[in-house]
């Protein structure tokens, strides 16, 4: 008798498709065709001292008669590089708790340092676009993502647009920059697919009018909170709000977690993030303003996110994770993106692209 474990679970280099678990004790190996006999022939054995009437079960995806070995051990392999998404596969394959590797912070200067030149045209390898959108008294600041295969990231525009908010110029301005296209290697005109826009600021009621008329459009308006118990992205918005539109409410927690753990990855891939030439420094110091600050209540942990200095601005960062959320609203409607990126890479390729408009910020210079 002995417990289905990850560490059990082996396969012949590079063979994932042929996973197997091997017996602790005399390293006999037991094949797929073999679970329901042992799943028949096992029992449960208690690990803790109870108190006589409480029943607590733990159980891993290991053990699933529907589930094999080899498809576990290839979705491992596909998000082993990626921490949020080996977050997840810890969580729901194995039931084991994950330890936080998103960590306090992340400097600004070894991010400015991966700075890289791919042109004015997309990278090839990106697929997918979304936009984040910050409301500020003064401005409106949008940033663009390109996403890849496993939510590789490479950051496309960022654009900061001045002007009143209250008006309805401003909002004329970023909805050109929403209908933008951008030119991709192999011949094709990427739309922005989905925008989230941040209206939980400045000029609430302004920012629903304008996400009210462009719901076609995949342009939603989104509030950010934290906490335990809400989702990346919510299965429905919610319409208990002034100007009854729906609502997504993100976990801006959850995704922060997930980006400052995709900023310490140094290798192409997935989950990591590309940044062009062309950003400068205070980018790079808003896309890192923030730390996780843990507070005890009631001797519990609470962790939650916090600007690192006093009025430090951080507009990088939270652009950088609407356009993160406006991927996962996709994804819930059904968007499977690295298909996206394989119908993208069949199309015919266009040599020598040209932008046809290219959009500059001030720190894209």
């Amino acid at each position: 008798m002995a417990p289905i474990t990850w560490a059990r679970i082996r396969w012949p280099e590079g063979r994932r498709d042929q996973a197997h678990m091997v017996c602790e004790a005399c390293g006999g190996i037991h094949h797929e065709h073999e679970k329901p006999r042992l799943l028949a022939a096992g029992e449960r054995r208690a690990t803790a001292e109870g108190d006589g009437r409480t029943a607590g079960f733990h159980l891993s995806a290991l053990y699933s008669p529907w589930e094999t070995w080899a498809e576990i051990a290839a979705e491992r392999g596909r998000v082993r590089k990626d921490p949020a998404r080996l977050q997840v596969w810890v969580n729901t394959k194995l039931d084991e708790s994950w330890e936080d590797q998103a960590g306090d912070t992340v400097p600004a200067d070894p991010l400015m340092a991966r700075r890289e030149d791919w042109g004015e045209a997309l990278p090839a390898s990106a697929a997918v676009l979304t936009a984040g959108v910050d409301v500020q008294g003064d401005r409106i600041e949008v940033q663009i993502l390109g996403w890849g295969r496993d939510e590789e990231a490479w950051v496309i525009d960022y654009r900061v647009i001045w002007g009143d908010p209250s008006g309805p110029r401003l909002w004329s301005d970023l909805d050109m920059v929403l209908q933008a296209t951008f030119p991709h290697p192999a011949g094709l005109d990427l739309p922005v697919r989905a925008a989230a826009i941040d209206t939980g600021g400045h000029h609430t009621k302004m920012a629903y009018e304008f996400c009210r008329t462009r719901l076609a459009r995949r342009i939603w308006a989104n509030k950010g909170r934290g906490g335990p118990g809400i989702p990346v992205w919510p299965r429905r918005p919610t319409r208990t709000n002034k100007g009854k539109v729906p609502l997504f409410i993100v976990d801006v927690d959850a995704v922060k977690d997930a980006v400052y753990a995709r900023l310490r990855l140094t290798e192409p891939g997935p989950g990591a993030i590309h940044f062009p030439r062309r950003l400068d420094a205070d980018y790079f110091r808003q896309l890192t303003a923030e730390r996780v600050v843990t507070r005890f209540e009631r001797g519990r942990p609470i962790r939650s996110w916090q600007p690192k200095r006093d009025g430090e601005r951080n507009e990088a960062l939270d652009t950088f994770v609407y356009a993160h959320a406006a991927l996962h609203g996709l994804i819930s409607m059904g968007l499977r993106l690295n298909e996206e990126v394989e119908g993208v890479a069949s199309a015919p390729t266009r040599s020598g692209v040209e932008a046809k408009r290219v959009i500059r910020s001030a720190w894209m210079k």
